[in-house]
């Protein structure tokens, strides 16, 4: 299990700058929660354990068991030594899921530059009906239990390019009503949004002029953005809520458009990129243009369990 170095001050950053704060493992959390949805092992690692990159997990019950893996809780504002896990029933199932809730969305959305690099952002693995046999503990040399820890959130990787002659100052971006209020700590399935999730509408005003974001003639700039997984087009809705547009300082307001439209991908899952190309021309004119591609798996290997 590597952990990655510090960033410094971020404002527009590089490729190496986001990948070392969305692959940084600064906690690690293992669970063992048995069938009756009973949590018998919660065990966070060590500085030292992570140091080491190895842990033995003491106690782990005989039967079917789910081993649950937890990073950088504190993305969250959780701190599960102290608080207990928010277990909530998911109709057609018997098992239960963890559930995160942030009706302040306090903790997402968040752009690059307001992520604390000490805290990263949540990721998390899952294995249901293991099976831990007696006199045969998971986890001896031969047999180490292999996680792929996924990002609880998903990123707006958004490229903003002036097709005009002059320079362009953004004093706002502004987003759709798709940024939700909630997720399962825990993803099973390629979207795995909790149903009671509320969403609302994101705007970024920048109050100063040293604050705007200026583009030069022709040229680009990005923004990064994380937000919890998103179901927002429900399908009784006619039009997408997943929009983007921008105001200007002297070239006018650019309306919000739809980046995902009708007929495409009506969701954005944890652990996706959507890339969005915001191009920013004469009359207020927008042309958006977006990708949903594979964000990638952080792999790390969960040591012996015995």
């Amino acid at each position: 299990m590597s952990v990655a170095g510090a960033v410094g001050t971020r404002t527009d950053g590089t490729e190496d700058e986001y990948a070392t704060l969305e692959n940084r493992i600064n906690t690690l959390r293992v669970l063992v929660v048995t069938d009756g949805n009973k949590i018998a092992v919660n065990h966070k690692l060590t500085p030292e354990e992570l140091a080491a990159q190895t842990v033995t997990i003491e106690n782990v019950p005989v039967g079917k068991v789910t081993f649950c893996v937890l990073a950088n809780e504190a993305a969250l504002g959780k701190d599960y030594d102290t608080e207990e896990f928010e277990l909530v029933d998911v109709p057609g199932r018997t098992s239960k899921k963890a559930l995160l809730e942030d009706p302040d969305r306090t903790y997402f959305p968040k752009r690059f530059s307001e992520v604390n690099i000490d805290k990263g952002l949540p990721m998390s693995w899952i294995v249901r009906d293991y099976e831990v046999k007696s006199g045969s503990p998971t986890g001896t040399p031969g047999e180490p239990l292999e996680a792929q820890l996924v990002r609880c959130v998903a990123k707006l990787n958004i490229s903003m390019n002036n097709d005009l002659d002059s320079e362009i100052n953004i004093k706002a971006v502004n987003f759709g009503t798709f940024f939700g209020d909630r997720l399962y700590l825990f993803g099973e399935q390629s979207l795995d949004v909790p149903g009671s999730t509320a969403y609302e509408a994101k705007s970024y005003p920048y109050e100063t002029e040293a604050d705007y974001i200026k583009i030069p003639a022709y040229g680009e700039k990005m923004l990064v953005c994380y937000i919890y997984p998103s179901y927002a087009w429900l399908p009784e809705m006619t039009d997408s809520p997943y929009t983007i547009g921008f105001a200007t300082l002297a070239k006018g307001t650019y309306p919000q458009k739809a980046f995902i439209a009708e007929g495409a991908l009506k969701s954005i899952a944890r652990n996706t990129q959507v890339n969005i190309r915001a191009t920013l021309s004469v009359d207020a004119r927008l042309i958006l243009k977006y990708e949903v591609v594979d964000w990638g798996k952080k792999e790390i290997t969960v040591p012996p369990f015995n």
